[in-house]
């Protein structure tokens, strides 16, 4: 027998009063069905044995959801899947975390392992097409919000770039998110806000900086963290090209180091 599960906003209408109408039919079925967008793995088979002909619940079609966030793929769906994310989450959703371990791998398959290497030292790390003007440790400092980066607090005894995941995991939900914060305000600066020299929108380049971070430079764990609490990060907390410029006699410029 065969097995569909329906998912897409046809299900999501079930669990979300006013969500928006579906435009497309979007099924995990291994048969094929003229006019709907239908998708099989067979590592899908235990999850939804033969004979499966059901809508996907809520929590089912936000693991999915967040299962491949962390890539940006081209047909240009990240934003909306991001602000269903928070939708679901707001609505209650929780996250299966075998389903999502599963789904995760399939997705890896088809669209790449994340290419994050964090056993690099620093300097290879941040050596990319960025045209860097200071010092990446220092806009970091610029940036924090005590004495020094929350980074430094939970790096790997010497190490340059690798976390110790394990402290991070266990740290107060609001040390977890300032310490990604940190991360999301210095990507921003560096990447867009110092070379626009401060004339792009401070807002713009935080979304496009969080996406940055989510899809391209984390990965596992922080990458899954991001996802899930967007709605949490997707807006600033602080005005942080202000408060960076606040603290402009910390950057260094990267002439001074060569």
């Amino acid at each position: 027998m065969s097995r569909t599960l329906f998912i897409g906003s046809n299900a999501a209408a079930d669990y979300i009063p006013g969500f928006r109408a579906p435009k497309d039919d979007d099924r995990f079925s291994d048969l094929e069905v003229p006019g709907a967008d239908c998708y099989w793995h067979q590592s899908f088979e235990d999850w939804l044995p033969s004979g499966t002909f059901r809508k996907a619940d809520l929590d089912e079609l936000y693991t999915i959801k967040v299962s491949h966030s962390p890539w940006s793929l081209k047909n240009g769906s990240w934003a909306k899947h991001m602000s269903d994310i928070v939708v679901f989450r707001e609505a209650g959703a929780v996250i299966n975390q075998p389903l999502h371990d599963l789904l995760y791998k399939v997705w890896e398959e088809r669209h790449g392992k994340k290419r994050v290497n964090l056993d690099m030292d620093a300097e290879s790390f941040f050596s990319d097409a960025v045209k860097r003007i200071y010092l990446h440790d220092s806009i970091h400092e610029s940036v924090a919000y005590y004495d020094r980066p929350l980074w430094e607090s939970f790096l790997v005894p010497g190490e340059s770039v690798k976390m110790d995941m394990s402290a991070i995991k266990a740290a107060p939900f609001e040390t977890q998110v300032q310490l990604y914060r940190e991360e999301v305000y210095a990507t921003a600066l560096e990447r867009w806000v110092i070379p626009s020299d401060y004339t792009c929108s401070p807002r713009k380049a935080y979304a496009d900086a969080l996406k940055k971070t989510i899809t391209s430079l984390t990965k596992g764990w922080s990458s899954q963290f991001l996802i899930e609490n967007y709605g949490v990060f997707r807006i600033p907390d602080i005005d942080y090209v202000q408060h960076h410029l606040s603290k402009k006699h910390l950057l260094v410029p990267l002439e001074a180091t060569s």
